[in-house]
């Protein structure tokens, strides 16, 4: 079955190894036309514990607090899984919600991948809080899928469909809980040897240990994107910050936010690029571009050559 989606597997295959997210998507949704049951991702994500995701999940583990776990995991998730956006997002109700969704375009069937994820988040929360925690929501992207009941028994909370994301909502109150295992030493080398060996990492330039706030904007920045070039006070209205108190931080990092926004713009095209069947077009829509032209004229500027040039160049083993 992993064959026709398009993904070889062994049984040499380390935890660390990298995935195809459209054949990844692919094989849940291959498995649930083959058995004719569509909770197939409901199913797994109930079994998914933190210590089967690889290093994103020993990342939550070993955080200090629920509260760091999921800041690490709405930081970190898109290392551990190329081609999706996740955040962390505080509501003015007293709850909060970790939010996912896929970016790579031409992927059609994700609704299994949505559930499954959904179900993944839920058990780091379970992890610490116990088999029988259930968050305040659920939301997910596309239309139900599955029965009722399905949904019950995988989340026992509402359910909320065609939403504009996907998204475990929870009591903020429950982000001082202590993790079981949490080992801030372990947790540094954890987060380091995730991001050297995310493939994006060959994309992204060098830099010192960023400051936790910067982090928060930078993804935001890359979460907005889409939607247009986010303002500053957008970004600061998002992570609940007053504009000002924003712009003294950037200042006194020694930054500007129009800056960040244009390395974040660099570091994403990489990404994108990288991905041989995202075409161009997407590509420029997706950095805020309303015309290719604009993107390319962007990108030589950055790089010296055009989009095609460069991805050309790093699937013909060059510039790597």
């Amino acid at each position: 079955m992993a064959l026709s989606a398009g993904l070889r597997l062994d049984q040499s295959l380390s935890q660390t190894a990298s995935l195809d997210l459209a054949g990844y998507c692919l094989l849940f949704e291959e498995t649930t036309r083959q058995s004719g049951h569509a909770g197939v991702g409901l199913s797994y994500g109930r079994h998914f514990t933190p210590d089967m995701l690889g290093l994103i999940g020993f990342i939550a583990m070993a955080s200090p607090t629920l509260g760091n776990a999921v800041e690490n995991v709405a930081e970190l998730f898109p290392y551990h899984q190329s081609g999706t956006i996740t955040r962390l997002v505080h509501q003015d109700d007293g709850c909060a919600r970790l939010e996912y969704r896929i970016v790579t375009g031409g992927i059609i069937g994700r609704e299994q991948d949505a559930e499954l994820t959904m179900g993944m988040f839920c058990n780091i929360f379970r992890h610490v809080l116990g088999q029988h925690w259930v968050p305040r929501a659920i939301w997910l992207e596309h239309r139900r899928i599955a029965t009722p009941s399905e949904y019950d028994n995988a989340f026992g909370a509402p359910v909320h469909f065609g939403m504009g994301v996907n998204a475990v909502v929870f009591d903020r109150a429950e982000m001082g809980c202590i993790m079981p295992q949490g080992n801030v030493r372990l947790l540094d080398v954890l987060r380091c040897s995730l991001t050297s060996l995310s493939p994006a990492a060959a994309t992204r330039p060098m830099e010192p240990a960023a400051d936790p706030l910067l982090s928060r904007i930078r993804t935001e920045i890359r979460y907005s994107m889409g939607q247009g070039v986010p303002a500053l006070s957008h970004v600061a209205e998002t992570l609940r910050i007053p504009r000002w108190t924003l712009q003294r931080r950037l200042d006194g990092m020694g930054i500007t936010f129009s800056a960040l926004v244009e390395r974040t713009r660099q570091e994403l095209a990489r990404e994108y690029l990288a991905r041989p069947t995202m075409p161009i077009g997407e590509i420029a829509l997706l950095l805020g571009y309303s015309e290719i032209s604009a993107f390319s004229r962007a990108f030589r500027k950055w790089t010296g050559v055009s989009p095609r040039l460069y991805r050309a160049s790093q699937h013909s083993g060059g510039d790597r």
